[in-house]
C-alpha cells in the first residue's frame, strides 16, 4: 500500500471525470498549485474555481502517471509524479502535455494530500510531438 500512489490515482481519476469535489478533496486547506505561467493558485476554494474553470475548456481530458517517487516523513513529504495529459479542447485541436509535477505532501486527519504541486512542462503541443 502506498498512500501517495494513491493520492495520484485519485487526483488523475478526477480529471478523467471532471470530478471537482474528488479534485478539490486531494488538497490540503493552504494548497498551492503552480502550473508555471502566471500566478500559482492557492487555498481549496481557490483551487476548486480555478480548476473548474479550466476544465470548462475542454471537451475531453485524460490524466495519466507513468511512474512516481516519494519520500515521506510523519507528518510531510516530497515527490515526483510524471504526467501525460491528452487534451481535447471543446474548440480548437487535440493537444498533449508532457510533464512531471515536484510535489510536497501533508497528513491531514489520516489522509495524505497535496500541500504544493509545482508543474514542470518537457513538452506541449500536437500530439503526434511535431510542435
Amino acid at each position: 500500500m502506498d498512500p501517495i500512489k494513491d493520492l495520484l490515482h485519485l487526483y488523475s481519476d478526477a480529471v478523467c471525470r471532471q470530478d471537482a469535489d474528488q479534485w478539490t478533496n486531494t488538497w490540503c486547506e493552504s494548497g498551492l498549485w503552480d502550473l508555471g505561467h502566471g500566478e500559482p493558485v492557492s487555498g481549496k476554494e481557490n483551487l476548486r474555481s480555478f480548476w473548474i474553470n479550466s476544465m470548462s475548456r475542454f471537451e475531453k481530458v485524460i490524466h495519466t502517471y507513468s511512474n512516481s517517487i516519494s519520500q515521506l516523513e510523519s507528518h510531510s513529504g516530497t515527490g515526483r509524479a510524471y504526467v501525460t495529459e491528452w487534451l481535447k479542447p471543446v474548440e480548437g485541436d487535440p493537444v498533449v502535455l508532457h510533464a512531471f509535477y515536484d510535489d510536497e505532501y501533508v497528513l491531514e486527519k489520516k489522509n495524505w494530500l497535496f500541500s504544493k504541486r509545482t508543474l514542470n512542462r518537457l513538452y506541449m503541443g500536437k500530439p503526434d510531438l511535431s510542435s
